[in-house]
């Protein structure tokens, strides 16, 4: 009878469970014999975890011999088990193991709607599981110590997203709401830019949110686990800085976001100590910074797009890791995964964390952690060391490789960007779009990139032009059509990143042609390339240059015939080597110094008193450093071509319009060139000419004063 009865109680047990699932079998329900209602409305949840427990312990086998893998496979596919095992654990890890139904029972007393959200989540075995699983550390040795829990602001974090959006309660928006609840804003790596209050987890879910919906976020985040989102929603940065740094990307260097490069944004920080405050993180693109810094953009600029990232250290440096969209995680401006460990506590190395990481997208990882969870229910040691045998085994045999696994995801689709209305023009205005142009070259210093200016598609529609960092110079030449000779109002519409960049303008046409040009040397005999008829062709992309080491060297202009001369032009660009010289003029046989000099650079002219010449020669006295004169234009006459410097400004990478500059333009088909000197990076939209009362006494700008910090 006895018999009878307790098999009768198992029975009924059983039957019980099944009625804890509904009938679209996606959460718990109450039962006679699993009281859960009653338990949230008292807030006394002891009974209803012994009970649990009791039933998943009849359901392992007594002897510990039978425990093996089979069985216990068996025993997690079972969706009725699952559900009393995810329920019965985060009942326990609410607060620690300890204290979980005593802290459970506090938050269900605490608050009317604690009981509501309870009722939802206890009820909900995938919402249970993702965040048990979420919040369980990736590290071996913390996942054995077992001392991790959820704790109460979680909880309420979690309820506030509950009753503040209902689509976060499944899908991607619940991983999102889980993510939050458990790694808020401000817990992820601090480092520089991060704000000091971190924002609200309710604000901070809406605006990832909302991001998504505006799909300003990258493809690969719509696929991205719990776990991973915890490595977005937890950065250091505010809102507002997250959504500047999509906007700035998507402005200044659209095309990072294509294969979510968005990382090699970091490259645009110089790497010094920085000049300006770290007040956010636009600062911090700007002023620039060592390896400190850099991993922390990096790792802000990849969480801006929803990309999961870290910081990680090595030995005497600091780097960047993110995940692929591929799924893998990589490392940047480093030394590798080798030599790295996290920047967490704890400290786990880098090889550890790529097996932890891809173990957490396997069935492995939940399995072995299902098991450590029952495990941990039942009071027979010698049951739970053969559970526990038996996650070991699963977790060291290989993963099972099915097709789709083996097949490299496919690439995301790119998004269509909103398109921006139409340009109005005033009458009179030239405007010339920043792609509209006839050549461009340049010259690179470090890095490698294509000595020239690329053409990028605009995120907002159309092309821009984008100057790279690390040149040592580049050029963007524009035929125009000059109504009438005078003073025109130029402005540009650019984005800059970093402080203290500046556009030199040039146009050609007032000043005098060349029969001939002449030098005493040319660079290893390169005649056709720098020879001295480069340095006259009214083109800012060529230039004449001579051998290392040589200071002494002479540029001769043959202008056909005597001609009254008062100003000259010469541009040595970037490099700026000649320390001293003289401007000479030919009398008979012998020549006569016009004036000298001791500095070059770019876009230097000098007027004079009148002289009548045909030949007119620059001659290079001394250098700074042991590379030759290098000279990219030289020009006399009596009247200057437009110059201008456009100072851009510190944009923080959005679109703005130039302070309008004065530059003087000679009527009919003219080239106007754009260079930008030696900095960090410049995008271009267009340009603008406006007329301008015309006032003959403005023919040139000198070149702006030192930019201030922002």
């Amino acid at each position: 009878m006895s018999t009878l009865k307790t098999e009768a109680a198992r029975w009924l047990i059983v039957c019980g469970m099944f009625l804890l699932l509904p009938m679209n079998g996606q959460a718990l329900a109450a039962s006679a014999h699993f009281d859960l209602d009653g338990a949230i409305r008292t807030g006394n949840f002891s009974a209803y975890h012994a009970r649990i427990t009791a039933w998943l312990t009849q359901k392992v086998p007594a002897d510990p011999g039978q425990i093996s893998t089979k069985t216990m496979k068996a025993l997690l596919r079972d969706p009725v088990f699952a559900a009393a095992l995810a329920q019965r654990q985060f009942m326990a890890r609410v607060w620690g193991s300890l204290q979980g139904m005593e802290n459970l029972g506090a938050f269900a007393k605490a608050d009317p709607k604690n009981k509501e959200f309870l009722a939802w989540l206890l009820r909900n075995p995938a919402a249970m599981d993702t965040a048990l699983l979420t919040r369980t550390p990736s590290a071996m040795f913390a996942r054995e110590d077992y001392s991790w829990s959820i704790e109460a602001y979680m909880l309420d974090t979690w309820k506030k997203i509950y009753y503040a959006d209902p689509d976060s309660r499944q899908g991607l928006y619940l991983r999102l709401a889980i993510a939050t609840a458990l790694r808020p804003p401000g817990t992820g790596n601090r480092g520089a830019g991060g704000q000091e209050k971190p924002d609200d987890p309710l604000d901070r879910y809406m605006h990832f949110k909302k991001a998504h919906k505006n799909k300003e976020l990258v493809p690969s985040f719509d696929n991205l686990t719990a776990w991973e989102l915890t490595h977005v929603v937890s950065s250091c940065a505010s809102d507002k800085d997250l959504a500047w740094g999509r906007e700035m990307v998507r402005t200044f260097i659209p095309d990072l976001l294509k294969g979510e490069r968005v990382v090699s944004m970091t490259s645009q920080m110089v790497y010094q100590g920085s000049q300006i405050p770290y007040h956010d993180f636009s600062c911090v693109l700007a002023g620039g910074g060592k390896c400190g810094p850099r991993s922390s953009f990096g790792v802000f600029i990849n969480q801006a797009f929803g990309i999961p990232a870290i910081g990680v250290g090595q030995p005497g440096h600091a780097a960047v890791a993110w995940r692929g969209p591929d799924g893998t995680w990589q490392i940047g401006y480093g030394r590798g995964w080798n030599v790295s460990k996290l920047f967490d506590r704890y400290k786990m190395s880098g090889a550890e964390f790529l097996e932890r990481a891809a173990e957490r997208r396997g069935p492995t990882f939940a399995q072995v952690e299902h098991l450590r969870w029952l495990a941990s229910a039942l009071a027979s040691k010698e049951q739970a060391a053969a559970v526990m045998e038996v996650a070991r085994k699963i977790q060291k045999a290989p993963p099972v490789v099915t097709a789709s696994l083996r097949e490299r995801p496919s690439p995301p689709k790119e998004r269509d960007p909103p398109s921006e209305p139409p340009i109005q023009v005033a009458p009179g205005v030239i405007h010339v779009e920043a792609e509209k142009f006839f050549t461009r070259g340049g010259v690179h210093f470090y890095g490698g990139q294509h000595p020239s200016v690329p053409v990028i598609d605009c995120y907002t529609g159309g092309k821009q032009l984008h100057f790279q960092a690390l040149m040592g110079e580049a050029n963007v030449g524009y035929k125009i059509n000059v109504p009438a000779t005078g003073i025109y109002e130029l402005t540009a519409r650019v984005a800059t990143v970093n402080w203290g960049q500046n556009l030199y303008v040039r146009s050609f046409g007032a000043m005098l042609p060349v029969k001939e040009a002449k030098a005493s040397a040319v660079y290893h005999n390169m005649v056709k390339d720098l020879g001295p008829q480069q340095a006259v062709d009214n083109d800012l992309g060529t230039r004449w240059a001579v051998n290392e080491g040589v200071d002494q060297a002479w540029l001769e202009l043959d202008l056909g015939r005597p001609t009254t001369i008062s100003t000259v032009m010469i541009d040595e660009r970037t490099w700026n080597r000649v320390s001293k010289f003289l401007v000479e003029y030919k009398v008979g046989n012998n020549w006569k110094t016009i004036f000298e000099g001791t500095n070059i650079g770019i876009g230097f002219h000098k007027s004079f008193s009148p002289v009548t010449a045909r030949n007119v020669r620059l001659r290079t006295l001394d250098c700074r450093d042991a590379g030759g004169p290098t000279i990219w234009e030289f020009s006399v006459g009596t009247v200057n071509d437009g110059d201008a410097w456009i100072n851009t400004e510190w944009t923080k990478g959005l679109w703005q319009t130039t302070k309008p500059v004065n530059i003087r333009l000679v009527k009919g088909a003219q080239t106007l060139w754009f260079c930008a000197p030696y900095q960090r990076g410049i995008s271009f939209k267009w340009f603008e000419l406006k007329p301008k009362t015309i006032n003959r006494g403005i023919s040139s700008l000198s070149p702006p004063s030192q930019i201030k910090n922002p």
